[in-house]
């Protein structure tokens, strides 16, 4: 068994955990249909993020004798990935902790989902990819998965009247704002992928030939 296969298998189980509570506490306290509530759940980028996590670490579980094993092994993906759930935790430490009540259980999967899955990626960055080179030419594939969550999110809310992060509330912000604050979000993309970039790209560089990948 290859050394990251267990801490890998333990962010998949992470991941789920966090998801798998928060998904049965929505459903329980359901006002909605359930199809409805089903589709808002998965509308949240925290939401999405970290069952990418989850998906990126049961693939990183495979090892190289996959092509999703293989993918999931280049230090680009890892990193991308790590700066989606770093952004995740960042933007809710900063503006959305505390808007809405939680249950005694809603604080543990919120704790999950938006603390421990971020910590624990990035742990697992830092000890098992950030001695790899990282491509930064490849940055803008990076932003295609943000990019392509705010096109819905805008397409959805102008269907549904339905936003789920009062940032992107167009009905009472206005497009301009919208944009505005979403600029900023890209801006932290941008900062945190340059930072890990160049993190793993010195640590690289530093580190002796032999224990080079």
């Amino acid at each position: 068994m290859r050394r990251t296969t267990m801490p890998a298998l333990g962010g998949a189980a992470l991941g789920l955990l966090g998801i798998g509570l928060q998904f049965y506490l929505t459903f329980a306290n359901r006002q909605l249909p359930a199809l409805e509530t089903v589709i808002r759940f998965f509308s949240y980028f925290t939401i999405l993020t970290n069952a990418l996590v989850a998906l990126y670490f049961l693939a990183a579980s495979l090892g190289t004798t996959t092509k999703l094993g293989r993918f999931a092994g280049r230090a680009e993906v890892g990193t991308a990935v790590t700066v989606y759930i770093l952004v995740v935790g960042v933007v809710y430490q900063a503006v959305l902790r505390g808007l809405v009540p939680l249950s005694e259980w809603g604080r543990v999967a919120d704790n999950i989902i938006h603390g421990l899955v971020p910590l624990y990626m990035l742990g697992y960055w830092l000890w098992f990819v950030s001695g790899r080179p990282v491509k930064l030419r490849t940055l803008p594939y990076w932003l295609v998965y943000p990019a392509v969550y705010l096109a819905y999110t805008l397409w959805h809310g102008l269907a549904t009247r339905f936003y789920p992060y009062p940032f992107v509330d167009v009905e009472a912000l206005g497009y301009r704002q919208v944009l505005v604050n979403s600029m900023l979000v890209l801006l932290v993309f941008l900062l945190l992928s340059l930072l890990l970039g160049a993190v793993a790209n010195w640590r690289h560089r530093n580190q002796p030939a032999a224990t080079q990948l």
